[in-house]
């Protein structure tokens, strides 16, 4: 259900951008760095859980079409990150990855060549969990972003800069950490994380 909203917003967002006699196309490969973010868990007995998603490098395609002063594009991104967390006094670590997949909406603040934009938007995050090679699970749930940037048109390529915040909502249940989790009295307890992206983009316009 959630995917076929995602897929019917994307479609509104390019068919509102279609109207605008002057907007183009552009599809972007981009490439950056994901600033992971902490999870911080209470437990039901009062355990204090931490856990942080490691730095690590993000890549990924963006189609769009851009006009002044609206632009609307889909995103799909990757970041093979990683998880570490301490509990019990022990150092608990596990390999992770996740997937954005996310359709934004884009507002030009400047026509012309060189344009500056903000943008926010939001679609599902799908996160794989890999715990000693034993465990993996997967799991997806609905996350937004915002943030902003600059596109560069030179001829029929273009170039931009991309900051922006990926918010997900999740718990340790949702890496796999189900039973680990129920003897550390964690439960169902989820928190939102924050993994903030910086990159940058070489697109084709069409």
């Amino acid at each position: 259900m959630r995917k076929r909203m995602l897929v019917a917003a994307f479609a509104v967002f390019l068919s509102a951008a279609g109207r605008d006699a002057s907007a183009e196309g552009a599809v972007f490969f981009v490439g950056g760095v994901n600033f992971g973010g902490n999870l911080n868990v209470l437990t039901d007995d009062g355990l204090d859980v931490e856990a942080s998603i490691k730095n690590s490098p993000l890549f990924g395609l963006r189609v769009g079409s851009y006009g002044f002063p609206f632009g609307f594009e889909g995103t799909i991104a990757y970041t093979p990150s990683g998880l570490a967390g301490e509990a019990v006094e022990g150092l608990v670590t596990a390999n992770t990855s996740i997937l954005y997949t996310e359709a934004n909406a884009l507002l030009i603040l400047l026509p012309g060549p060189v344009a500056p934009f903000v943008t926010a938007g939001g679609g599902l995050h799908y996160t794989s969990f890999e715990l000693a090679s034993l465990l993996t699970t997967s799991s997806s749930s609905f996350g937004w972003n915002v943030g902003g940037g600059v596109k560069v048109n030179a001829g029929r390529v273009a170039l931009r800069f991309d900051i922006r915040d990926h918010v997900t909502t999740v718990g340790l249940d949702d890496l796999g950490l189900g039973g680990f989790g129920a003897i550390l009295g964690l439960g169902q307890t989820d928190t939102r994380v924050h993994n903030v992206e910086v990159s940058f983009g070489v697109g084709i316009r069409f």
